[in-house]
């Protein structure tokens, strides 16, 4: 399911209506509340979308224990009140933060970081609901990493959306095989989260010329979309691969 929300939101071009998607596509497997934040290196201008508008009146959203503790690493953390045990270093402030949004309803939930700190921008996703530790982890343990590659796209596309976007070229995976060298570079940045627009400005190339490489590339690995392209590079292609017969 959320393979197919992320081929359709990204193809929105306002923040606003991209974001309403998100949190929909969100709640649909079961998450009430999700907060997008970024900052750059310096830990100044933050930027921030957030279903708990007033989240940060008394906290600045640069002091926001997420970006403290978890832009270290890729790993899928789990986070909020029902596991602030977990974290025996966050500070008297972030704890009122954190019980704040478990007042809210954001009691436990998963930190999903898009970019770790030393980029020029970092910061990610907390998504997450009302449950207990234990039963949030039996519900959703199965689906995280299928969230972080839901995630990965929508960062990206809410990055180019606000023109917050540094790009890094992505190593082509050894499953691109099979492509030439112009099929694997196109279809390996589509299914990184950059927009055609982006892969034909980094590849020298037409919009037009992008599509025709990348649908010859989806063909040639026998799927239909850059989501199943992403779900590929990061190992969970059998989710996201077309049923056939």
């Amino acid at each position: 399911m959320l393979f197919d929300d992320a081929a359709r939101l990204e193809k929105l071009q306002d923040v606003g209506r991209l974001w309403d998607g998100i949190v929909e596509a969100l709640r649909q497997i079961g998450f009430t509340h999700a907060i997008h934040i970024s900052v750059g290196a310096d830990f100044k201008d933050a930027q921030f979308l957030s279903t708990i508008p007033d989240l940060y009146d008394d906290l600045p959203p640069e002091d926001d224990p997420f970006l403290h503790h978890s832009c270290t690493s890729y790993e899928v953390l789990t986070i909020g009140q029902a596991f602030v045990h977990l974290y025996p270093d966050v500070t008297p402030s972030e704890h009122s933060l954190i019980a704040r949004a478990g007042r809210e309803g954001l009691h436990a939930a998963f930190a999903v970081p898009m970019r770790l700190k030393g980029s020029e921008r970092f910061g990610g996703f907390i998504i997450g609901n009302w449950m207990e530790a234990d039963d949030f982890v039996r519900s959703f343990s199965d689906v995280a990493e299928d969230l972080r590659l839901f995630c990965l796209l929508m960062h990206r596309r809410i990055e180019d959306l606000t023109g917050t976007a540094p790009l890094p070229l992505p190593e082509t995976p050894s499953a691109f095989g099979k492509l030439s060298p112009r099929e694997a570079e196109v279809v390996n940045l589509l299914a990184h989260g950059y927009t055609r627009q982006q892969t034909a400005h980094r590849c020298n190339l037409s919009i037009h010329t992008v599509s025709d490489y990348a649908k010859s590339g989806y063909r040639k690995l026998g799927i239909r979309n850059r989501a199943q392209a992403a779900a590929l590079v990061h190992g969970t292609a059998g989710e996201a691969a077309p049923k056939k017969g």
